[in-house]
C-alpha cells in the first residue's frame, strides 16, 4: 500500500463544512500520492503549469490514467470528489487556495 499525504501544503482554515488549505509547489517539485474526498474549489493564484498528474486506482475516469493541468491564475476551477493522484509542477511555482466542500 502506498503511503498516503495531504492534499495541499497546510490548513489555514477548517469548521464543519469547509477545510481551507494554501497550495505552495515550487518548480519540478510534487504533490505527493493523495486522495480526494470531498469536492472542492482551487482558486489559482500564480502559476501556469502545466501540471502534470498521474491517477491511481482506475480514479480518473473521463480524464483517463493522466493528464496535464494548465492554471489559469484568477481563475476558480471546481473538483469532484474520488480522484487518487500524484502530481508534478513541470512550470513556474504554483500558488493556489483549494477549499474543500466537507458538506455536500
Amino acid at each position: 500500500m502506498t503511503e498516503e499525504h495531504p492534499i495541499a501544503t497546510e490548513v489555514v482554515f477548517e469548521d464543519d463544512t469547509v477545510r481551507v488549505w494554501n497550495q505552495l509547489v515550487p518548480s519540478g517539485d510534487s504533490i505527493p500520492f493523495h486522495r480526494h474526498e470531498h469536492d472542492y474549489f482551487l482558486l489559482n493564484i500564480s502559476g501556469t503549469g502545466p501540471i502534470a498528474v498521474q491517477f491511481h486506482d482506475d480514479s480518473g475516469g473521463s480524464l483517463g490514467d493522466a493528464f496535464e493541468f494548465m492554471p489559469v491564475p484568477g481563475k476558480a476551477d471546481f473538483v469532484r470528489k474520488g480522484h487518487v493522484e500524484t502530481a508534478t509542477n513541470l512550470g513556474d511555482t504554483y500558488r493556489a487556495i483549494l477549499v474543500e466542500l466537507k458538506k455536500t
